[in-house]
Order: C-alpha cells, then structure tokens, then sequence
C-alpha cells in the first residue's frame, strides 16, 4: 500500500487537475518507465557533485510527454544529493532577453534539501546562512574573512553577502541587500551595479560558490517551456537564444552546474524559428541534439523515443487511483477495478488524438475517479466517453493559455 499523508495525496490530485506534474519531493508516487534515462541523469548529478562538472541538457520531447515530470523526477534525486534546485518556466512575464526576470523567478523558486523541495526563496537561503554563523560569535569575522578568499566572487555579489551578514548582526536594515539579490534595479551600500543580462554568467558562477561555501553540492536550474521562444518575432527570439548561448559557453567556466532545458522536437528543426534560425546558438549545439542511441549520457534526453508501455501506463492509472483514494478516503480500487484500467488506456490511445498518451492518462483518470467516487451509480464505460471529452478540452484550454504570445 502506498505510503503519503492525505495532505500530499491531495496536493498531487490537485496538481493534475491544474495540469501540471506534482512538486519535486511527490513526484517520484507518480513516476513509471523510463529508468534509463534516469540513470543516465543520475551519472550527471554524481559527477556534478563529486567531480565538479557543468553542463547543459536538453530534455526534448512533445507537449505532455513528461518533459516537466522528468525535470522533477531529476530534482527529487539532486535533493537527495544535497543539491539546491531553482525550477523556472518561461512566460510572458519571465524571459531570458529580459535576465533580471529569469533571475527574480529563480531567486523566488530555489528549494534546498532541509525543505524537501518546498522553495524558500534567496531570503530564506541567506537567514539560514547568518544563522549558522550566529551559532559562535568568533564566526562573524571569520565568515567575513572568507569570502574574501572566495576568488570566484564577483565582487558586487561578495560586498552584497557581506552588507546583508553585517546588517543581520547588528539588527540594521538588511532590506536593501535582499532586494539586490532577488534582482530588484537597486544599488545598496557599496554595490556598483544591478543585476541584469551582461552580468549574468558572473552572477550565476557567484551563486554556485556560495552555495559550496553553505555545504550544498552545487545548483540545478531547470528552464521549462523554451519552446515558448519559438513564438516570438525574430528579434526576441535571437535575444533568448543569445542568453541561451551566453549559458552554453560558460558550462566549461562552471562548476557543479547543471542546467536542464526542456523543448520540444521542432525546436531542433525548424530552420525559421527554433535553435538553427540562429546561427551563434546552432555553432555550439551543433549535432550534439542529434539522435545517439542507447546514449543515455547524450546531451538530448528524447522522451519521444522513449514512450511510456502500455504495462507503465496501466500502473500509472494504478498509482492515480491510490493516490485519490487516500486523499478523499474511499475504496476506489473497488469502484474502478484493476480489469478496467487497460480498458481506460486503450481508449485513451485511440482518442487522444494529437495529445500525448501520459498526459490525456492522468487528467482522464483523475477526471473518472472524481466523477465515479461523487456519483457511485455512474457507470464507468457509459461515462468514460464524456469524461475523455473533458479532459481533452481542459487541455486544449491549457494549451491555449501557454502559447498567447509575448508583448513584444
């Protein structure tokens, strides 16, 4: 029997509904097939940790595939590595030509191991920092002295550490330094510049350091929705990819980096709009987003060639049915029984049309359990038809929601 609290029972349930995979620290209740791959990740997160490699990786695959659900999958074992993740989705709102929103948001989302994933934000991460040094009062000028002999620092980040620790000890105003760090256009005492694109990479590298410096093993940034670029006019589009490759050409001046960048298949071939319309970008990709097979190592994971077996998507309607079962405490093995799941797949794989098999499964299957456990007299293959029809359109809304262009 499945081991989770109602609590998280109901959050997972809520999050397909909302159509979107469960936070990093569940999402291992829901994950089938595939192994792998993860164990190709796996390889990277240790040699990240332990031999201090960079890099950049490109999950790639169609709309509801499983891109956000490999992305947090991969996040569940860096925490259990000890390393601090930061998910960021690109928007309207969040860009890589503007880099002081992708900073902002990855500020707001980073998660480290002691919170199970649950994002504490910079502030958070920096209260813990000044709390540890609190613990001797010896380890004020000692913390001080060391990030002096941190080279790595980029100066502005080293003077905002310090203004922010020395203001935390003497109960002075410390806002203005966590602004700066949460990427505000502000200069607090001593700090020459904001943060924005043309620091980014030294920003970045200055994060990692202090990250090492706190105990963890390294960061993890996850980019999602980096198909969203392909929408834009062309002048947008070549300021993301710019950022794109700013990133790329640093992994080599990194350290215990990993940068995870989900897309889908036409951002490697379309030739107008994706990854070859600009060149600088497409130089340094090159074939490397080329097909290798059984390289679970690659720098492309292809979940397209890697589909879910009818066999994973029968236990994945199976860990759903669990999963509601305990958020709502109801017997819905019984109501909706192990004969009928196959039946469930079959249907969703001649239906679904042009969406993705996992996808239309879990919304689906979470649609029949709601209406089933609210509606005990329904009968499962008469209501199966009307409740595939509606998971197909909360979907296509969803779609319709993702990809409203940029104001641009």
């Amino acid at each position: 029997m499945m081991q989770i609290s109602r609590r998280d029972a109901l959050r997972i349930v809520q999050s397909i509904k909302e159509g979107t995979p469960p936070p990093a620290w569940l999402v291992h209740y829901l994950h089938v097939g595939r192994e792998r791959w993860l164990e190709g990740m796996a390889w990277y997160l240790d040699a990240a940790k332990d031999d201090d490699l960079s890099a950049v990786r490109f999950i790639v695959g169609e709309y509801g595939v499983g891109k956000t659900h490999f992305l947090r999958m991969t996040a569940y074992m860096a925490l259990e590595r000890r390393f601090v993740i930061s998910e960021v989705a690109l928007s309207q709102e969040v860009r890589l030509d503007r880099f002081e929103t992708v900073w902002r948001e990855m500020m707001q989302k980073l998660a480290i191991p002691e919170s199970e994933g649950e994002p504490t934000d910079i502030e958070g991460l920096l209260s813990r920092w000044c709390e540890q040094v609190a613990q001797s009062p010896q380890h004020l000028q000692r913390t001080l002295s060391e990030l002096e002999r941190i080279h790595h620092f980029d100066p502005d980040f080293r003077q905002a550490l310090r203004g922010y620790l020395q203001a935390w000890f003497e109960e002075r105003d410390r806002d203005p330094y966590l602004q700066w760090f949460k990427g505000a256009p502000i200069k607090p005492k001593g700090v020459r510049t904001r943060i924005e694109r043309k620091n980014a990479r030294a920003m970045l590298r200055s994060l990692i350091y202090f990250l090492k410096h706190m105990g963890y093993s390294g960061l993890l940034l996850f980019m999602d929705e980096l198909e969203l670029i392909g929408n834009q006019s062309y002048r947008t589009r070549d300021a993301n990819y710019d950022v794109l490759r700013q990133f790329i050409d640093d992994a080599d001046n990194l350290r215990n980096f990993l940068m995870l960048c989900s897309v889908t298949p036409q951002m490697r071939t379309d030739n107008q709009k994706g990854f070859p319309s600009y060149p600088a970008l497409w130089q340094r990709l090159g074939g490397m987003l080329g097909e290798v097979e059984g390289d679970y190592r690659a720098i492309t994971v292809d979940l397209d060639r890697a589909p879910l077996t009818d066999g994973d998507l029968v236990e994945l309607a199976k860990r759903l049915r669990a999963l509601h079962g305990i958020a709502f405490n109801w017997q819905a093995e019984q109501a909706v029984p192990d004969e009928f799941l196959p039946h469930l797949v079959e249907r969703v794989k001649a239906e679904g049309g042009e969406f993705s098999p996992p996808r239309l499964l879990a919304q689906a299957t979470i649609s029949l359990l709601e209406a089933k456990q609210q509606n005990p007299e329904w009968n499962l293959e008469a209501s199966l038809p009307k409740v595939l029809q509606g998971a197909i359109k909360i979907i296509r809304q969803q779609e319709e929601e993702r990809y409203r262009p940029w104001n641009v």
